[in-house]
């Protein structure tokens, strides 16, 4: 449905979208705001859909040029949210088919806040909203949980294209999100140069203390190409919000700066292998040599995605962390880097002086005092 409104073209004025002749609505008084008041108290009562379709035929080329405006676009940002990153992912993969989209010439992004990759939280699952009063729509969502299902490999397969064709991809997970983990969030079963992880934090619950320098630690080694062991995997019931009281889920899409943040990975690295280092939003990333190798387009990177499946439906194992922790003490390329051998080495500091609030924040501390002992 969303493909058709790039790609079809304009029905005949006066007919419908089958090209018949459409029968003429009866005519309605439409009462005239005589001023900005009783303006937007008519705009708060009409119905919302004539409204977002307004809009967006104010804002957008008619419906039979914009595959013309797509194809002469120097360059193409697509912003998505939630469900919206399955979603647009398969789309760009259409239009890169179709020739609407071609990375040789155009720079072609997507920025995904929230995006449901791994599928929604687990739990929710047995929520009786989502079990008896949400959609089936709404609850298809949860087949992305299970790499083996229709809809996973068919997401996956999307990605690959699109990567593999050097569109660039910044994934933003949320802090205390309500509806989606931070691992679906950053696509941890993905890796590739192309693709650039940052996690937002609302001021409200951003503190400076160990679990949270600990993400953002997890988050950089897998922007520098380094395997975090799926640490990520195991932080992420820490970090997730719940239903009531917490709005993380959608807080993150009125952050400009997680805009500005894809749009420097977009226009000032020129190619995601050898400029990030230089010109990435968070600088000094470093990639391995193979990445560097990679045929460049004018988008990014051209080569194959790495994918690691896992089965979100499957319970983790907690004393898994413990070891997780050591295994990337251990690793030869944090050891061997200045900088992230020093942010290590910060953590445990920030350990001994970390008193969590949340049971699942006690946990963790709990599960990880051999380890510190061990250090």
């Amino acid at each position: 449905l969303l493909l058709s409104q790039i790609t079809d073209l304009e029905a005949p004025e006066g007919s419908n979208a089958e090209g018949e002749p459409a029968a003429k609505p009866a005519a309605k008084p439409v009462p005239v705001p005589q001023d900005k008041d009783s303006a937007a108290a008519a705009a708060a009562a009409g119905p919302s859909g004539k409204q977002s379709k307004a809009l967006a035929e104010e804002m957008m080329p008619r419906r039979g040029r914009r595959a013309q405006a797509l194809q002469a676009a120097d360059t193409v940002f697509v912003v998505t949210h939630s469900q919206g990153t399955p979603v647009s992912a398969m789309m760009i993969e259409c239009l890169l088919e179709m020739g609407l989209l071609d990375t040789t010439r155009q720079r072609v992004a997507m920025l995904a806040m929230a995006g449901i990759s791994h599928g929604p939280l687990p739990h929710l699952r047995d929520n009786v909203v989502i079990k008896y009063i949400e959609s089936e729509t709404a609850r298809e969502l949860f087949e992305l949980m299970d790499p083996s299902s229709h809809q996973s490999q068919r997401y996956v397969a999307a990605l690959s294209t699109v990567l593999q064709k050097g569109v660039r991809l910044v994934c933003i997970g949320s802090w205390v999100d309500e509806a989606v983990p931070l691992y679906s969030a950053i696509l941890q079963g993905v890796s590739h140069p192309n693709v650039y992880r940052a996690v937002y934090i609302d001021a409200p619950h951003y503190l400076d203390d160990f679990l949270t320098n600990l993400i953002i630690f997890a988050v950089r080694l897998r922007n520098m190409g380094i395997y975090d062991h799926d640490l990520l995997i195991h932080l992420s019931e820490v970090v997730a919000g719940s239903l009531w009281g917490h709005w993380g889920h959608s807080t993150v899409y009125g952050e400009p700066a997680v805009y500005k943040l894809a749009l420097k990975w977009l226009i000032y690295s020129t190619s995601a292998a050898s400029q990030a280092a230089a010109s990435a939003p968070a600088g000094g990333l470093h990639f391995p040599s193979i990445w560097h190798s990679a045929p460049a387009s004018v988008s990014g990177r051209q080569m194959h995605m790495s994918y690691r499946p896992f089965n979100a439906t499957h319970p983790l194992n907690p004393f898994y962390i413990p070891w997780i922790m050591r295994t990337l003490w251990d690793e030869p390329a944090i050891r061997s880097d200045a900088g992230l051998h020093a942010e290590l080495q910060r953590l445990v500091g920030l350990f001994d002086a970390w008193e969590p609030k949340t049971k699942a924040g006690r946990d963790l501390k709990y599960r990880l005092e051999p380890v510190r002992a061990a250090l």
